[in-house]
């Protein structure tokens, strides 16, 4: 059986076998995108901004957060967003995706330090919760993620778990 190596847009693509009749078979691999959330759970009561308040939210966030509207709404801050399909004029488009997951977590550590102390633990005070969301897509692969120590760091001063999710 010979192979084949079948691009398939932007998605990395291994050897697959050529069928008798010369018909190829492809399979996308790899996670597709990334993105990682701060959450702000209010409960019943819509929180609105509440949970901006709090942790001080500047400016330049504003594009990223979504306040709490209805009952059971969380209101969320994107720490960071990655997608491949934005990379591929790179040379090693999954090392650049890898790297700028890298920064986006390191970066996301920075600014969960520089909270205002003592502000999780006023959210959490009220009876609400707050954690980490790490969301994807995954295309018929393993999932491997190396999250970096300062941002583990930083989510445990602030006692936030984390949530990984792909494919939801």
């Amino acid at each position: 059986m010979e192979t084949a190596i079948v691009p398939v847009g932007p998605a990395p693509v291994y050897s697959t076998p050529v069928g008798r009749q010369g018909a190829t078979v492809s399979m996308e691999i790899g996670l597709r995108w990334m993105r990682a959330s701060l959450r702000g759970h209010g409960g019943e009561s819509p929180s609105g901004a509440a949970f901006f308040d709090l942790l001080a939210l500047e400016p330049g966030w504003a594009s990223r957060a979504t306040r709490s509207d209805s009952a059971w709404q969380s209101a969320n801050v994107e720490l960071f967003a990655v997608d491949m399909a934005e990379l591929q004029a790179h040379e090693e488009p999954s090392e650049a995706f890898a790297a700028r997951i890298e920064q986006g977590f390191l970066h996301a550590a920075e600014w969960l330090d520089s909270r205002p102390p003592g502000a999780f633990d006023l959210w959490r005070g009220q009876g609400r919760k707050a954690d980490i969301f790490i969301g994807g897509w995954l295309s018929n692969e393993q999932f491997d993620l190396m999250l970096p120590a300062p941002f583990l760091m930083a989510c445990g001063r602030a006692g936030l778990p984390i949530y990984i999710c792909t494919n939801d």
